[in-house]
């Protein structure tokens, strides 16, 4: 379905030779944690192909291991035209990228694109040093089997809470949705609730989700199973506390 609305787009609306590009999430993070299909994302890419259309992957939230391959578009079988990549890539440093073939970055002429915090000795070398990092600490292996931890503990947290209306994600990127168990609609006043409670417990909490009823666990990549056990049930015994 949402395949044939971008193609009506373009049937209907848009001139494809209009389009410089199409840029999205592979996997979405401030929208809510959702993981598309597999065919929706090669649906893209297909478009873009068939158009002449630059595929663009937002990797800044979802890349560098977050859902247990270096890059999530990659567990779709997908290779974007140009990649943006942010957040770990310097462990802390304030550091971003902009990745694409060399063909396409040729068309960079010198000068054309800079900033005031362009790219830096202190910055690369800690993109390098994070690099070496991910290999040593096996970083990937971590990621995959501690987010299938995390999602074991999420499901059963949804079990026992009928207000988690929903349990999703990939790696270390899963979220929880807050719902009225009446009839699903959301319910962004109990994710309220919960996080103040969590506050009081000592757990900051982050929400997502276009109706704010969503909370995000977005872990640092080399968690452990003790840390992730202190961190859900501290959610466990503040929504027992409030009588979710």
């Amino acid at each position: 379905f949402c395949l044939d609305e971008l193609q009506q787009l373009f049937d209907y609306l848009v001139e494809p030779t209009e389009v410089a590009a199409i840029i999205m999430e592979p996997v979405q993070g401030e929208g809510g944690y959702f993981v598309p299909p597999a065919s929706f994302v090669q649906g893209v890419r297909e478009i873009c192909d068939k158009y002449g259309i630059l595929l663009i992957f937002d990797e800044i939230q979802s890349g560098y291991g977050r859902t247990g391959k270096m890059w999530a578009g990659q567990n779709f079988g997908v290779t974007p035209d140009v990649m943006n990549l942010g957040k770990a890539i310097a462990g802390g440093l304030p550091m971003s990228a902009i990745v694409s073939t060399e063909k396409i970055m040729a068309k960079w002429l010198p000068g054309m694109h800079g900033g005031t915090f362009g790219g830096n000795p202190v910055a690369a070398a800690a993109g390098l040093a994070v690099l070496d990092q991910m290999e040593e600490q096996h970083i990937l292996k971590n990621v995959n089997e501690k987010g299938a931890y995390l999602a074991g503990k999420l499901e059963e947290l949804q079990k026992a809470h009928p207000v988690v209306g929903d349990v999703r994600g990939i790696g270390l990127m899963r979220a929880i949705e807050f719902d009225h168990p009446e009839d699903g609609s959301p319910a962004p006043e109990i994710w309220t609730a919960v996080k103040a409670q969590c506050l009081k417990n000592h757990m900051i909490t982050l929400n997502c989700g276009v109706h704010g009823n969503g909370m995000r666990f977005a872990t640092r990549l080399n968690v452990t199973t003790d840390e992730l056990d202190e961190g859900v049930g501290i959610l466990d015994r503040s929504m027992s506390e409030l009588g979710y």
